[in-house]
């Protein structure tokens, strides 16, 4: 795959924050001052299950203005695959990945937009090792990462989002992308997705809904919820894909701004 490493590079440049988890791009802008936001991902598949939790924190205070943003991201996937020969006829993958970076966010009216550069830390254990896998063991590689989001304004209730990201760590890449249409606190449309590393590409069709919480036990705290699902297909359908297999996903982010008030007692 070292011959799309360029193209998925270039990709990234012109497309958000990506793990060996599924995650999201930037959220709309917010009126309030919030030093820190928490984007939470939790995705199913055919035969795989990952999860995620981004940290971003205003370097200069405050997300919805532009300025710095560092980033400091987690995440967990387990999946399996089907391997004739091996004990049971599948094997069994568990990875974890970490990455730190560094960013800068831009502000124009309705539209924000984040580009980072870091690293990003993967490890994947298969049971039994796959010698024939690419992805396993550990790697450590360069990380950048870029996202735009288009938010619903007084002007227009359209909502557009285009993220993607690429790491040297095997390979792995995401681009997904949405429209949608505002209307009484809801936000639909269609959604796609391009995910791949070493191993496999996956590329997924479906629908989102995105819509903010009420405030539950919490001041100063603000709480988004998107829900996707669609038809995810696999280049290698039961072969040796991170993504999992062909047929149904689903995924939930939980997208939390939190006030500046909760770092009062620190100051």
């Amino acid at each position: 795959m070292s011959s799309k490493s360029g193209i998925l590079l270039a990709a990234a440049l012109v497309a958000a924050p990506l793990g060996t988890a599924r995650a999201g791009g930037a959220e709309p802008i917010s009126p309030t001052t919030y030093p820190l936001a928490i984007v939470s991902v939790y995705d199913l598949a055919q035969d795989a299950f990952a999860t995620s939790t981004a940290l971003y924190f205003a370097l200069n205070g405050d997300l919805a203005r532009e300025g710095f943003v560092g980033r400091l991201s987690v995440s967990t996937d387990s999946y399996s695959y089907d391997l004739p020969g091996a004990p049971g006829g599948d094997i069994d993958g568990d990875a974890w990945a970490i990455d730190a970076m560094l960013g800068y966010r831009w502000i124009r009216g309705d539209v924000a937009s984040s580009l980072f550069v870091g690293a990003e830390h993967q490890d994947h254990d298969l049971s039994p090792n796959d010698l024939g896998n690419p992805v396993r063991d550990s790697e450590t590689g360069f990380k950048v990462a870029f996202d735009i989001t288009k938010a619903p304004s007084a002007y227009s209730p359209v909502y557009a989002e285009l993220a993607a990201s690429y790491s040297t760590a095997f390979d792995t890449y995401q681009v997904d992308g949405r429209l949608g249409y505002s209307f009484d606190g809801f936000i639909i449309g269609p959604e796609a997705w391009l995910m791949g590393d070493e191993s496999s590409d996956a590329q997924r069709i479906g629908g989102f809904l995105k819509t903010s919480l009420p405030p539950l036990l919490f001041s100063d705290v603000s709480t988004a919820i998107t829900v996707s699902a669609g038809y995810q297909f696999v280049d290698d359908d039961h072969g040796r894909s991170t993504f999992g297999s062909e047929g149904a996903y689903g995924s939930v982010r939980f997208t939390t701004l939190i006030g500046e008030s909760w770092f009062a007692p620190f100051r």
